[in-house]
């Protein structure tokens, strides 16, 4: 059955090419609607999957994705709706980050709420899911419900960027629903429930329309959710305490954005209709339309709890890092004092040797990944230590938080310092390396999902984390901020890391010392755990967790402290600590 694309008001006006002639010669140039309005689509026939722009009821094709590549242009051909499958409308295996804000929009009916730091939250690209296709309840869910949103394309990359100059990064906006376990996100039972990261992350918890509209006014959109055709909820985008460009230019301070990042942009605000806001279940379905925009249908499922698995991991053991030499930049297998050239990326891939080889003295070694690599997992456990002077502890639920692929920074990198943390601090972490898409692994098969592991250190900002009073960043932004997952220049794999010893270093004096065997929840745990919500995939990075500090030396860090971090069998890594610009909001 092919999909039908569900519409708003204004959605099916009629394209009018200012020039055909002249949009088929200048790869620059694409179709423009009468008023300025161009709906993008992709979707997916016997020829394969493509991208075009939705002109009435037919979809003139293009020869890219415009939301990721430069220059396309229309080929001629043009197909129609109803002959094509749509899909989610930008290449979910290419977008870089998802991510989100909440508490968003002030009550029509109440007092206007100003907001210094936006409450961030981070998805994944494994969230994504296309209009029409099933949502999953989350195992143990008590208050899994929608959240209807108008969600933000980014269509360039920056950082530091001015609220004035925000709407120049935006591509355009999308049709969202931000599937939330809302009693997840305040973690008030603590480690008897699943943190805010599956409040939020799981498989198919950020449901998108089948167009990606340029050219709109974002300033009095109406949002509408229906509950089983029940109007639920309704409110506009002028009741949004941030703005779209305020909002992009808030988390850009923190982060750099990608070409293709996703943010939704925060629900409607209360009064709900009465009885709609509830505890969802398999067979609701749930509908969110935005003016001039489109409309998302999903209907909510069980979830099966089914294994599932990637190809197996090829690769052989050894200590795999990546360089650069005068010919570019290569994955290798260091040996010594000299590296073995590959003819691609070992993880999650096929690579071979080339059979040349590099003294080290002649390369730099870099990242030990790709940091290009988009859609990449990198999640954090916090607290996952048994305390040294106290009885051991069972977390059934451990505690996750997001860290972003750009917050990724290398042995010898600086380590970006915001002048209002309060206690900035570094944690010396064993980092596991996924090397092979899971879901629902067993404890006892984790092993067959890990390339290998690394030394790593998971900077944070610990008065972010507890979000306590005052305005101050939140649980994101702790761990998120750019440069904040370091990672030393080799994974290794092969080696037995039950029982590392893991040591940390403040200016040379000893901040934190232990066995990797004394972690709550060990690596196969956390894998498997982490696999219950979300799809791991091949490059996913999983830091386990920081031995407790030695007594009296943790303190807020300053400029030009050095930090090193070393794990038995895994080398180790040094960073400095540099200054970052003031919030200037």
């Amino acid at each position: 059955m092919k999909t039908t694309m569900h519409v708003g008001r204004n959605l099916w006006r009629p394209l009018v090419i200012f020039s055909i002639v002249l949009s088929l010669q200048l790869a620059t140039q694409v179709a423009f609607s009468q008023d300025g309005i161009t709906r993008y689509v992709r979707f997916s026939d016997d020829s394969g999957t493509h991208s075009g722009i939705l002109d009435g009821n037919t979809i003139r094709v293009l020869d890219g994705d415009p939301v990721f590549d430069d220059g396309v242009s229309p080929t001629g051909s043009a197909v129609a709706v109803g002959s094509v499958d749509l899909e989610i409308p930008m290449n979910p295996e290419r977008v870089p980050n998802v991510m989100g804000v909440a508490g968003n929009s002030n009550n029509p009916n109440g007092q206007q709420i100003d907001v210094n730091h936006p409450r961030w939250f981070g998805k994944a690209n494994t969230s994504l899911a296309k209009n029409g296709s099933p949502v999953e309840v989350p195992y143990g869910a008590t208050n899994f419900n929608f959240e209807g949103e108008l969600g933000l394309i980014i269509g360039r990359e920056g950082r530091h960027i001015p609220e004035s100059e925000a709407m120049n990064y935006l591509f355009g906006v999308t049709v969202g629903n931000d599937w939330s376990e809302n009693d997840w996100c305040g973690e008030r039972r603590g480690v008897e429930e699943p943190t805010h990261v599956f409040c939020k992350a799981g498989d198919t918890f950020a449901t998108l329309g089948d167009a990606v509209v340029t050219g709109l006014d974002l300033t009095d959109l109406q949002i509408s959710v229906r509950l089983n055709g029940v109007l639920a909820a309704q409110g506009t985008s002028a009741d949004f305490r941030d703005s779209p460009a305020s909002l992009i230019s808030k988390i850009s301070h923190y982060v750099t954005l990608k070409r293709g990042d996703i943010i939704f942009t925060g629900t409607v605000a209360p009064p709900q209709m009465r009885g709609t806001r509830r505890q969802l279940w398999q067979e609701d379905v749930v509908e969110v339309e935005i003016e001039n925009v489109g409309a998302v249908s999903n209907q909510l499922v069980r979830v099966t709890r089914q294994n599932v698995s990637g190809p197996e991991i090829s690769a052989a053991d050894g200590t795999y890092v990546r360089f650069q030499y005068e010919g570019g930049t290569a994955f290798g297998v260091l040996n010594g004092n000299e590296v073995s050239e590959l003819d691609g990326d070992p993880i999650g891939g096929n690579a071979s040797m080339t059979g040349q080889t590099f003294d080290v003295s002649d390369i730099e070694l870099g990242l030990p990944l790709d940091p290009a690599k988009p859609g990449r997992k990198v999640l954090a456990a916090a607290a996952n230590y048994q305390p040294t002077n106290a009885p051991p502890r069972q977390v059934p639920h451990p505690r996750f938080l997001f860290k972003r692929s750009t917050s990724l920074s290398n042995d010898g990198n600086v380590v970006e310092r915001p002048p209002e943390v309060e206690m900035f601090i570094p944690e010396g972490e064993l980092v596991l390396v996924v090397g092979r898409r899971g879901r629902h692994i067993p404890v006892n098969e984790v092993n067959d999902y890990i390339f290998g592991v690394a030394a790593g250190n998971d900077w944070s900002e610990l008065s972010w984390i507890t979000a306590g009073p005052g305005p101050r960043p939140l649980k994101y932004v702790s761990k998120a901020t750019d440069t904040w997952a370091g990672i030393a220049n080799q994974i290794v794999r092969g080696i037995d890391y039950s029982d590392l010893q893991i040591t940390t270093h403040v200016n040379g004096e000893l901040l934190s010392q232990g066995q990797s065997s004394t972690m709550i929840n060990n690596p196969a745990r956390l894998v498997s755990y982490l696999s219950r919500y979300m799809t791991l995939e091949p490059g996913d990075l999983i830091y386990t967790g920081a031995i407790s500090p030695e007594p009296g030396m943790r303190s807020n860090l300053q400029v030009g402290d050095r930090v090193t971090v070393q794990v038995e069998g895994l080398g180790s890594m040094e960073q400095q600590v540099v200054a970052m610009p003031a919030w200037p909001h």
